[in-house]
């Protein structure tokens, strides 16, 4: 069974799964799915096209799905290429997610928004992704699993950060992230101890100077994966 608020307001072809909390003025757009077990909280606003997966938590005035455009293009209609979020996810109050332009955004599972995040369009967001107050995410960024953002970072367009990096706080990010290290003036300057299994940390000299030789298979595929 569902609570939803009286004073919510639902729009046409919406389809949902059970025991979901929509409270107070929260605004669901048409052609919106939503999962089970969802806690969506007052004011947040859910544009068309998107999808929300199980158990994630939704706190007050979030903005998911919100129409993109791209500079160059001049604005004629509102088109909403598709939001889709996973499972047991964390949104603290006031992000502003927006909806594909080129394809859909794409948000994984275990993902935590500490408030005021500003994730443009197109960008993927894989698993356990952590990322503090007001960082913003420029469009087409892909973020690999486990890396992390502090607070204030922006991410340029187009850039990928690879698996366990983290950009550290009010640090621009403006090329690419290889995997494991903390990015500051966007120079790796030592491995993310907090995130990297504590196997690899005797890996750190290696892989500051890309020597990938003998190195775990697993570590490999992290690093394959990223140059792909």
């Amino acid at each position: 069974m569902n609570k939803i608020s009286k004073i919510a307001k639902i729009g046409k072809n919406f389809k949902i799964g059970i025991n979901n909390i929509i409270g107070d003025n929260v605004k669901i757009w048409d052609d919106v799915i939503i999962g089970s077990n969802n806690k969506i909280y007052d004011n947040t606003i859910i544009y068309p096209n998107t999808i929300i997966g199980d158990n994630n938590v939704i706190l007050n005035n979030n903005v998911l799905g919100e129409f993109e455009v791209e500079a160059k293009y001049n604005f004629i209609d509102k088109k909403f290429g598709g939001l889709k979020i996973g499972n047991h996810n964390f949104f603290h109050i006031n992000n502003i997610i927006y909806n594909g332009f080129h394809h859909q955004t794409i948000i994984g599972n275990h993902n935590k928004f500490l408030s005021e995040i500003s994730c443009h369009h197109d960008c993927y967001l894989e698993n356990n992704i952590l990322i503090y107050l007001r960082a913003m995410l420029c469009g087409l960024v892909k973020l690999h699993s486990n890396t992390g953002l502090g607070a204030g970072v922006i991410v340029q367009q187009n850039l990928k950060m690879g698996q366990y990096s983290f950009g550290a706080m009010l640090n621009p990010i403006v090329k690419n992230c290889f995997p494991f290290f903390i990015y500051k003036n966007n120079i790796s300057y030592r491995m993310n101890y907090h995130r990297v299994p504590k196997e690899w940390h005797q890996y750190e000299e290696q892989l500051l100077n890309n020597d990938f030789n003998n190195l775990p298979e697993e570590v490999i595929n992290i690093i394959k994966k990223f140059k792909d």
